[in-house]
């Protein structure tokens, strides 16, 4: 793989000598037989060196990422995983690095662990049909003719490591991410070892810091791996025998992780932090680092070169004539007709929300370091030219305290900004930056807009219920402000119309998701004008308007030519006549009316300049589009479309156009009513949560390119060490500002940044900036963390311009079958095989699959391997012996999980109603979303109803939001028995907030129960709803939202913290106990064996025994009252 990566097309040039570049972030190394060289993975490609480091060889330069090589025992063939076929993929090549052979052809991928001690076979995972959560496997792959992979056994693990003689594995259980620091729980690494021969597991480390990558020592008697017993994961040494446990290295900062040791066990290496080192166990145990460089022909890149072809911001010049916008982080501008952009700013910060001031010879802007920001002023050098037609601009910071901003805007009358600081705090200063003024204080942004006399602001604001309303605000501060909107529910997006009398907004007033516009006249007389006068107001415009025209006319034809020539001349601009805001507070609340649209979230709402026509973004039987309502209403509202498309940072121009950015392009047009759809302005009036750093409510907005906006292309250079810096900071300053926990871990904040920071820098590709910053991350030890960068694959396209994946038939085959063919196991609900037209059964036979002949030991890819449509043939021998031909279009893997998890949960069902005697029900909740939330209501009915006791199950269950809707549902009071005429006792469902349980129950959790499952469980336990049977939940309780880091990647961001209501602790680190702790074996629950499961019925029995003994009341009607 080469160091790049772009938007559109890339250039790159290198501008400086990097003699002696090092190498850092060497990953997945491993050492010669003999210890005498080392291979390892770097910048996406294989590399050679000598164990004693210099300059390193490359072995593969594919545009692909290529990793993880192994050397073979002889030390003459080295194995790695690439994905130049479009998935992961193992292939073996001669050291020397030569001609690389393609070995496996599974698509759903492959890990690769090692070679197995005869050289004939590689120790790989991968995922198959196992089980429908972690389906991970250890496979043998046979090297030479294509053969079927070997099964070491049923069951997870990582980090697998075969004994010198093959016969024994050993492998690693649960961990959370490797970069983590200091994490202690129950998800913490163990290591199991299973004995091939026996075909049995035996715990052999277990530790609640962790135990990870075990490596066999050649004698087979123990082995060394890593531990994290004193706090760092470092070197250790264990012997099966004895038990004795020694440590080897001492690295108190930083983690020893990715240990690799030489067959004949004289040398182990491995890397620490960004550096690898080695050791001669038993001799040399000081680790020596390792140096490695590159050849200055190799060197990595210094500058990048793209072409930018799609924009983040947008600002258009009044006259809409002129654009302003950021592409890649730097601020641009162009015209409407050329659209060749001039790059005003070139800097390793990010530039964001351009703003026009008012007179159209400033743009303000943001300049984004992540550890600071400030506003800045561009303006031309030379002011007689057009903005597009300079080559230099003159910039002024005007904003110095360097704290993080957003939201920039500039007041109506062009003499003061706006703007959000660090978490949201509003500030108000003179556009020059002096003056600045804190007019509202806030843990979190506020959306906000100016009344059009910029003497007012109307804003959205979130309480400590995370409750959002709309308030009215002087920015002189001379009255507190004013609670606009007093709802429960959440409001956002406030926008005040241009005439200053009726302010909009949106809101979640009706239940559910369903979102709508609200507005209210702000004088209570221009609320109650009636429609006549209305209409008296419009003729008398229209009559005027027109004998205007008419007499301009007269006038111009009367006029002597010379007079006529000076009319021609441009007219000054109409003073406009201020805008008075008056504003009745009496009641304002009340006066708030709504524009209801059933089944539609309307978001991003704009007025046009006559305060005659408020848009949004929206759907209208069915089509997404933007569409906006007269006004004043009259009657029944209804919305027209004016656009077929959508778009965000929208502005409705005073010469009648729509400007905005709509699939990244800057774009206008010219409303026009193309349809109008029937609206009931029926009143209606939710909940969200952090969406990302500083957002509001956002506006969706359609991603493809508009056909009709100003394409441009902006040739950017930009140098990669400062990029990477830059992109640090923001990663670094947003945990920082908006961790939940401003002791970030107890950690120095400022010297993870001094140690990271360089290293960030010094990154070659994304991939190593990636690894920075998580390892920043993990100085925290928080949950919920992590950095998605953006990537594109690297390998090249199929030159017949489609790839085959390997399809599933919707069944699983016996793994001790002798053949001829391929045994049917059993067959998975909702697939391929369950279907009336090419159903299969368990114990039949395929023989044939298109007319080739099956076999136990055949690769199933030779065919399986085919394109998404096709149908593939099988004969089939059905269970008395007769041949079928059965005509089956196969799933994909990806749909596999989906299937398995459904016969699991059948299975479980059965289970329960088996051990119960049919008197308990069982539920799953997979996800804590409201798609699993609608399942688990119903599931009240279909799995529990006229049951005495309910098993819920949120094992493996990784959280969301919904914890308090299924206690709502488990916890509604009983307080009344109702009884209808010849009825039996009941209580009337429609009266209920949803169905309810109120029965007994039990809850199984486990070390994957997380986030808001793990919210549940505490909650049970705080309510003593019932018993929990598992084990601890993980620990991981913090509320998370996202934020995009550049065009880097996207940066979660854990903002919120919960806590105990009994004992006030908090969630995170601490995670939820179970009144019955109890792990389950390898192997046990992909054989069916769940004593989790068994144990809560059993709990159950119990709890269900001492509810029937409860005493119940006797019902006495009124007539047989004493």
């Amino acid at each position: 793989m080469r160091n790049s990566f772009a938007l559109i097309l890339i250039f790159s040039i290198s501008t400086t000598s990097f003699a002696d570049q090092p190498i850092r972030f060497d990953s997945n190394v491993d050492v010669a037989p003999d210890g005498s060289q080392i291979t390892f993975d770097w910048n996406g490609d294989i590399w050679l060196a000598p164990i004693q480091g210099g300059t390193a060889k490359p072995l593969t330069r594919n545009p692909a990422r290529d990793r993880s090589p192994r050397f073979s025992p002889d030390g003459k063939s080295l194995a790695f995983i690439s994905d130049r076929e479009g998935s992961n993929q193992i292939f073996t090549m001669p050291v020397t690095g030569d001609n690389p052979t393609q070995i496996t052809n599974h698509t759903a991928g492959y890990l690769l662990n090692g070679w197995h001690s005869d050289g004939k076979q590689l120790l790989v995972q991968a995922s198959r049909d196992h089980f429908w959560k972690h389906g991970e496997r250890f496979f043998l792959v046979p090297l030479g003719e294509r053969k079927a992979e070997t099964l070491l056994f049923d069951d997870h693990g990582s980090d697998g490591s075969l004994s010198p003689d093959g016969k024994r594995i050993l492998f690693v259980r649960e961990g959370p991410a490797w970069w983590r620091k200091n994490y202690a729980g129950s998800q913490a690494a163990q290591i199991w070892m299973f004995d091939r021969d026996g075909g049995k597991f035996y715990p052999i480390l277990r530790h609640e810091k962790g135990c990870r990558a075990p490596l066999w020592k050649p004698d087979g008697r123990g082995f060394y791996y890593t531990g994290a017993q004193d706090g760092t994961f470092n070197l250790r040494e264990y012997d099966i025998a004895s038990g004795k446990d020694r440590m080897i290295t001492n690295f108190t900062e930083d983690h020893v992780v990715q240990p690799a040791l030489s067959k004949d066990g004289s040398t182990l290496v491995f890397r620490a932090l960004s550096d690898l080192y080695s050791i001669k166990p038993g001799k040399e145990e000081t680790p020596k680092k390792i140096e490695l460089n590159i050849s200055t022909d190799l060197q990595p890149l210094k500058e990048e070169k793209r072409v930018l072809s799609s924009a983040t911001n947008v600002a258009f010049s009044s006259d809409g004539l002129e654009i302003a916008f950021i592409a890649g982080g730097d601020l641009w501008v162009m015209d409407t007709e050329l659209k060749e952009p001039k790059q005003i700013t070139s800097t390793p910060e990010e530039e964001k929300e351009p703003v026009w001031s008012s007179d159209g010879n400033s743009i303000l802007y943001i300049k984004d370091g992540g550890n600071t920001a400030d506003i800045f002023k561009a303006s031309r050098a030379d002011k007689s030219k057009l903005w597009w037609l300079n080559n230099k601009f003159n910039h002024e910071q005007i904003t110095k305290d360097a704290e993080p901003k957003e939201n920039l805007t500039l007041s109506p009358d062009g003499k003061s900004i706006a703007y959000s600081r660090l978490r949201g705090d509003l500030y108000i200063s003179d556009i020059s930056g002096g003056n600045p003024r804190k007019i509202i204080s806030s843990w979190n942004h506020v959306g906000y807009d100016w009344a059009p006399d910029s003497k007012w602001l109307v804003y959205s604001q979130y309480d400590s219920d995370f409750n959002r309303d709309i308030y009215i605000l002087p920015i002189d501060l001379s009255r507190p402000a004013f609670n606009l909107s007093r709802h429960p529910d959440n409001e956002s997006n406030p926008v005040w119309s241009p005439d200053g009398k009726v302010i909009a907004f949106t809101g979640k007033r009706s239940g559910g998701d369903e979102v709508d516009i609200y507005y209210v006249y702000l004088n209570q007389e221009d609320d109650e004008i009636f429609s006549r006068d209305r209409k008296l107001k419009k003729a008398i415009e229209k009559v005027e308007k027109a004998r205007s025209k008419t007499k301009s006319s007269d006038d111009a034809e009367k006029q002597p030519a010379g007079d006529k020539e000076k009319k021609a001349l441009p007219a000054k601009d109409k003073k406009e006549e201020p805008v008075v805001i008056n504003i009745e507070w009496s009641n304002l609340h009340k006066r708030i009316r709504s524009l209801s649209l059933p089944d539609s979230t309307e978001t991003g709402l704009f007025w046009s300049s006559d305060s005659k026509r408020l848009a949004f973004s929206g759907t209208v039987k069915g089509e997404r589009a933007t569409y906006a309502f007269d006004f004043p209403i009259e009657g029944t509202a209804s919305p027209k479309q004016i656009s077929s498309r959508t778009g965000t940072q929208a502005k409705w121009l005073k010469n009648g156009q729509v400007v905005w950015l709509s699939g990244g392009l800057p774009s206008s047009f010219t409303p026009g009513a193309t349809s109008t759809t029937p609206a009931p302005a029926t009143p209606s009036p939710a909940i969200t949560g952090l969406l990302r750093r500083g957002s509001s409510a956002t506006a969706t907005a359609d991603l493809s390119p508009d056909p009709s906006g100003y394409r441009f292309q902006a040739n950017q250079k930009f140098n990669i060490a400062e990029r990477y810096a830059v992109g640090f900071d923001h990663c670094w300053a947003a945990m920082r500002d908006h961790f939940y926990d401003e002791k970030l871990g107890k950690s120095d904040w400022n010297k993870v940044r001094d140690k990271y920071r360089p290293l960030a820098s010094q990154a070659i590709d994304i991939e190593t900036f990636t690894t920075v910053v998580q390892l920043m991350l993990g100085e925290i030890n928080g949950s919920h963390l992590g950095f998605m960068p953006n990537l594109t694959s690297k390998a090249e396209p199929s030159a017949k311009g489609w790839i085959e994946s390997t399809r599933h038939l919707g069944v699983r085959f016996g793994e001790n079958f002798a053949g001829p063919g391929w045994m049917i196991r059993d067959v998975l609900p909702n697939g391929p095989a369950s279907r009336a037209k090419s159903k299969l059964l368990a114990g039949e036979v395929l023989l044939k699959i298109d007319g080739i002949d099956l076999s136990p030991t055949m690769d199933p890819t030779l065919v399986l391997n085919a394109t998404p449509e096709k149908e593939l043939t099988l004969t089939v021998k059905a269970l008395d012996g007769k041949i079928r031909e059965v005509l089956l279009l196969p799933a994909s893997f990806l749909n596999v999980k989906t299937m398995l998890y459904q016969k699991w949960l059948e299975d479980n069902q059965s289970m329960v109603d088996k051990l119960s005697a049919g008197k308990f029900g069982y539920l799953h909740i997979s996800a804590m979303d409201m798609p699993s939330f609608v399942k688990f209501e119903a599931e009240l009915y279909s799995q529990a109803a006229g049951k005495d006791g309910l098993v819920i199950d949120v094992r493996e269950n990784g959280g969301g939001s919904t914890a308090d809707h299924l206690l709502t549902a488990l916890t509604q009071p009983v307080h009344a028995i109702a009884v209808p005429r010849g009825g039996s006792p009941g209580y009337p469902q429609d009266r209920k907030v949803y169905a309810s349980w109120n029965k007994p129950i039990v809850v199984l959790c486990n070390q994957n129960s997380f986030s808001n499952a793990e919210i549940f469980s505490h909650a049970i336990l705080a309510l003593k709803r019932g018993k929990l049977v598992g084990v601890p939940t993980a620990g991981g309780v913090i509320s998370t939202g996202a934020t995009q880091i550049i065009d880097l990647g996207t940066l979660r961001m854990p903002f919120r913290g919960w806590y105990g209501s009994l004992d006030g602790e908090d969630m995170e680190l601490h995670g939820a106990m179970p009144h019955i702790i109890l792990w389950p074996e390898p192997g046990e629950l992909p054989k069916g064996k769940d004593r989790q499961l068994e144990k809560g019925v059993e709990v159950l029995k119990s709890e269900v025994e001492a509810w029937l003994k409860l005493p119940k009341p006797k019902l006495i009607k009124a007539t047989d009252r004493k």
